[in-house]
């Protein structure tokens, strides 16, 4: 494949959707019912064990670049103020923060991030278990936002944790 003519090339790091950090590997096509696409062939940074192709006419909705340095400071400072709603009912709760997720919108989803680290330390704080859907949720974004933060601010992955923890104090 040429170069040049996709939003992306053979060796860029991206976004994809819930993956978080991806290395472009390859640019291909490939046929699946009798219908031949040129795809991203993709390779997350923190699981080298699976390999992601999507459509390049669908790497839009899919895909994006990693953050700029400034918008991630400027997201890692909004730590200091509360972040979304808490929803008490459950399955409501996880509705609203899927849906959150779904945007790609990285302040809504570091809003989220803020709202959940702050209860997990509230739950601590009561001597309570933190929601097993929570904790996963919880995980899940701060691998991508960290990660993602990390290479655009050639910062350890660590150092950002600490800073937003120390933050939410």
């Amino acid at each position: 494949m040429m170069e040049g003519l996709y939003m992306y090339n053979v060796g860029d790091v991206v976004i994809y959707s819930s993956h978080g950090l991806c290395s472009v590997e390859d640019i291909c096509e490939q046929t699946f019912s009798d219908i031949t696409k040129t795809y991203y062939v993709l390779q997350p940074l923190n699981d080298s064990k699976l390999t992601i192709r999507t459509p390049i006419d669908n790497a839009k909705k899919q895909l994006r670049d990693v953050i700029q340095k400034e918008e991630a400071i400027r997201i890692l400072q909004s730590f200091t103020s509360p972040g979304v709603e808490w929803i008490e009912q459950n399955t409501h709760r996880m509705r609203f923060h899927v849906e959150i997720i779904k945007t790609g919108d990285r302040q809504k989803q570091a809003n989220l991030l803020n709202t959940l680290l702050r209860k997990k330390i509230e739950y601590e704080a009561n001597e309570k278990k933190f929601p097993n859907q929570e904790e996963k949720l919880l995980h899940s974004l701060q691998e991508i936002i960290f990660s993602e933060f990390s290479i655009a601010l050639d910062k350890p992955s660590e150092e950002i944790y600490d800073y937003v923890v120390a933050k939410l104090s």
